[in-house]
């Protein structure tokens, strides 16, 4: 934890050393464009960082397109799609399922994922520890959780998979929910006991796996989803589509840009990809099954 937090000091000092030493940034004649997201789906980092570095980042990428960018996190999702509806924002970031929501305020045709790892599609792994004697999703009941701030989609995931059991959805379920903000925290605390059970990235395992050989002997994935997009960029319909190109086209490189590439290493974000609505449907499908579920769902 300490270590990450020194990374991140590290890091915006780093962007602001790039930033003040480019030119100044001319003032854009359409205006500066206003980014969204919301605290309930930042992803790996901590909201108070989100503001500085994404800022610095977006406006040292693009000062030579004539584009400036100021960004707000709000608290809540519910936040987020309030000024999505009243055309506060140009563009937003959030979970695919908040995505979902909102995407009737959204061009269909600009849509971008944002990647952790090798894939724009990270399975969802519910860990557990071997020698726990949990092999059923049944043997949870009253049990603490770890869920890392973010991953909505995964709780979507488990919520589904208990409901299908006929049993509650995971806040009814469990005993604790314990939230932290970094998926190593709850593998962490899953390998100590202090916790029954992990919902994480398969990345985030791998990585952990990778630093401790030990968790990937002492933990086992007692339920894994099929890949799923797990978070989402995109742009109000009202915005021109030809901003948008040239905006994109710039962002699908990050992971290019030499001066950038610290972050990719401290946040684990490399890049962003466009997506179609096929890319989506699985979550989409979560979504409908969950509501069917708990329409005809009588609590045990």
């Amino acid at each position: 934890m300490a270590n990450q937090s020194l990374n991140s000091i590290i890091l915006i000092l780093f962007l602001l050393v790039v930033f003040c030493s480019s030119s100044t940034v001319i003032a854009s004649e359409h205006g500066t464009i206003r980014v969204g997201g919301s605290a309930e789906s930042i992803y790996e980092i901590k909201t108070s960082d989100v503001e500085i570095v994404f800022t610095l980042l977006f406006n040292e990428m693009f000062k030579d397109l004539d584009e400036q960018f100021a960004i707000k996190i709000y608290d809540t999702d519910a936040d987020l799609a309030l000024n999505v509806s009243k055309r506060n924002l140009d563009v937003v970031f959030t979970n695919t399922t908040h995505f979902l929501e909102i995407e009737d305020h959204l061009r269909s045709n600009a849509s971008f994922a944002v990647r952790h790892g090798a894939s724009i599609k990270p399975k969802i792994f519910l860990l557990v520890r071997k020698d726990s004697g949990i092999a059923q999703l049944k043997q949870l009941r009253n049990k603490k959780i770890a869920i890392p701030t973010g991953h909505n989609v995964g709780e979507l995931f488990l919520d589904v998979e208990l409901l299908r059991l006929g049993l509650p959805i995971s806040e009814n379920y469990f005993s604790e929910i314990r939230r932290s903000k970094e998926s190593n925290a709850a593998i962490v605390n899953l390998f100590f006991g202090q916790v029954d059970v992990a919902l994480v990235t398969e990345f985030s395992f791998d990585v952990a796996a990778e630093l401790n050989q030990q968790i990937s002997r002492d933990l086992v994935v007692l339920a894994s989803s099929d890949p799923l997009v797990h978070m989402v960029i995109s742009v109000h319909k009202d915005f021109p589509l030809h901003r948008v190109d040239n905006i994109f086209k710039r962002l699908e490189g990050i992971e290019k840009t030499p001066r950038l590439m610290y972050l990719t290493k401290t946040f684990r974000f490399q890049g962003v990809h466009q997506i179609q609505n096929d890319d989506i449907c699985e979550v989409r499908q979560l979504k409908d099954e969950f509501r069917r579920l708990v329409n005809g769902h009588v609590m045990p």
